[in-house]
């Protein structure tokens, strides 16, 4: 676990291959923009701008994510971190610094590259090994794609995780289990397993298995995972016992965080009760964000346009508290709820965990951390609406 001053620093590369039917990321084929090496001097002029206004300096992770990073020239990502490091960003000796792969866009000397800039964690977007549920997800790689990409990674020896989509149109349990015999294959030390979610019109919707052999999904997936000493440690992540993703963390945890780049989200936890804000979502509106003058000194939400940025009410991070906490399988502690927030904050959030108890929605570990039972995992934002709070709710 954190302590209060962990930093990280998350790198937006919005570049696709294709756009996926049920992502609502800000991302682009790849074409359809500006080249990377444009992109990348935007965001390299982000950072510069920027980076006096941002109170930490010592980073505990950074995370090239999109997108697909890997598709754009190693040397540009690694430029990257040279500009944060002439901006004083001290990245710490034992900092997770991770890139998100898609299976065929990586190479040995690539790499090599990337490991030798600091990069030692690779996330591969693998989503299935099945070629026509690819086809179905709109996705261009194939399986062997994938096992190629895995089996580089293994041979290297490097620190790698990857991601497993399920309840695709057309997917039975039988299928599912292969992809999870590969898992069993490659043995990976973390895994990122999510349940395909589309609003119900969507054409990606017909041919779903029902919802109760969706749950029987949920349930194989953790039993198989943890079966291969992969333990659940978020509602969507599992991972071997100090292999968990050190970054999302951060956002789990209430720790401060600078999103960098096209549609990036950040918050810090100061002042008050945090503060958040992001960049535009198209490309010509980041851009246009950038050649305004910025006046120096100022504190981060300043040079944000108004839409952009929220100071935080006390209800609401007390209610984004609640929430990243659950998602841990260790749960929410209130015993660091109480050095945040108040008496009777506390006892507004010990009401409403005591009634979703009764319910067996939530279990009580220990004396003080409460969480989420295994079987009530997938109607987690049902149990988070309870956890909602308005400005009236509390005294």
């Amino acid at each position: 676990m954190y302590s209060l001053m962990a930093f990280g620093i998350y790198v937006h590369i919005p570049y696709c291959l294709q756009r996926c039917p049920y992502c609502d990321f800000a991302t682009y084929e790849w074409t359809q923009i500006p080249p990377p090496e444009q992109y990348v001097e935007l965001v390299r002029t982000e950072i510069r701008q920027r980076a006096f206004a941002i109170p930490y300096k010592t980073v505990n992770t950074v995370y090239f994510g999109g997108g697909t990073p890997s598709l754009i020239e190693a040397p540009l990502i690694v430029s990257l971190l040279s500009e944060l490091a002439m901006q004083g960003f001290q990245i710490h000796s034992d900092a997770e610094i991770t890139i998100e792969i898609n299976p065929a866009t990586i190479t040995a000397s690539n790499l090599d590259l990337y490991r030798r800039a600091g990069i030692n964690r690779f996330s591969v977007g693998a989503q299935t090994f099945n070629n026509s549920l690819l086809l179905a997800a709109g996705r261009k790689h194939s399986a062997e794609d994938t096992i190629a990409t895995l089996e580089l990674l293994k041979a290297e020896g490097v620190n790698f995780s990857f991601d497993l989509l399920f309840a695709l149109p057309k997917q039975s349990l039988s299928m599912l289990k292969l992809d999870l015999d590969l898992v069993e294959r490659f043995a990976p030390p973390h895994v990122s397993t999510y349940c395909l979610t589309v609003p119900e019109n969507h054409p990606m919707q017909k041919g779903r298995a029902p919802e109760e052999e969706q749950l029987e999904m949920f349930a194989l997936v953790e039993d198989r995972l943890q079966q291969q000493g992969l333990l659940i440690y978020e509602i969507s992540n599992f991972a071997k016992p100090g292999m968990e993703s050190q970054h999302n963390l951060l956002y789990w945890t209430d720790q401060s965080y600078w999103g960098i780049g096209l549609s990036a989200h950040s918050y810090l936890r100061e002042p008050h009760w945090g503060t958040r804000f992001w960049n535009p979502s198209t490309y010509e509106a980041y851009a246009s964000s950038l050649s305004k003058p910025v006046v120096h000194p100022a504190a981060v939400p300043d040079f944000i346009e108004p839409e952009h940025k929220e100071l935080l009410k006390r209800h609401q991070s007390l209610t984004d508290y609640c929430h990243t906490a659950l998602r841990l399988t260790q749960g929410l502690d209130i015993s660091l709820l109480k050095e945040k927030f108040s008496p009777s904050d506390v006892q507004a959030v010990l009401s409403r965990l005591s009634r979703l108890a009764e319910n067996q929605d939530l279990h009580q570990n220990g004396a003080s951390c409460w969480s989420i039972g295994a079987s009530r995992r997938s109607v987690s934002n049902r149990i988070f609406s309870e956890l909602t709070f308005l400005a009236d709710d509390l005294e």
